[in-house]
């Protein structure tokens, strides 16, 4: 899905910039996985070819989730692409792979807000036809431990800072 970022100057020329990224989730990583890891397994899938688009790795976040009440740790790789078409050849491609020995699986990393949850509405409608699950199928009691060092992709440079 792409984006569009307008782009307004302090004259009247407008500049209209097209942002074509997509976020990926390598979910449930080895825990002693670094992130120059994270970019080998990718960088291969992300070269194309002759008809494909090449993309790149801009920013690589590794994540660690605690569950509170079995005080368990997750790690995730958070992972944004600067082309679609790259990051979706990427989790056709690396989806149940291995990855240092485990298989994970790689999907679209999408942001939740109760803002867009189509059960919701505010002018009255019968909320009843929208709500068609049992139960609500996020789990609760999980929260961030840890928001690591995060590297910041530019050409052949990488950037690190601290999220």
């Amino acid at each position: 899905m792409p984006h569009v970022l307008v782009v307004v100057g302090k004259n009247l020329n407008v500049a209209v910039v097209m942002v074509n990224r997509m976020i990926i989730i390598l979910r449930r990583i080895p825990d002693n996985t670094q992130k120059h890891e994270v970019a080998s397994y990718l960088n291969p899938v992300l070269k194309g070819g002759i008809l494909q688009k090449s993309g790149q790795i801009e920013l690589i976040k590794i994540q660690i989730i605690k569950d509170t009440r079995t005080n368990s740790l997750e790690y995730h790789a958070l992972v944004t692409i600067d082309s679609d078409a790259a990051a979706e050849r990427v989790i056709k491609k690396l989806n149940g792979k291995a990855f240092k020995g485990k298989h994970i699986a790689v999907r679209e990393y999408v942001y939740r807000s109760w803002h867009n949850d189509p059960r919701i509405k505010s002018d009255g409608e019968n909320t009843e036809q929208y709500e068609k699950r049992q139960t609500d199928r996020r789990r609760n009691k999980l929260e961030v431990v840890v928001k690591k060092t995060s590297i910041k992709f530019r050409g052949d440079e990488q950037f690190h800072r601290t999220l």
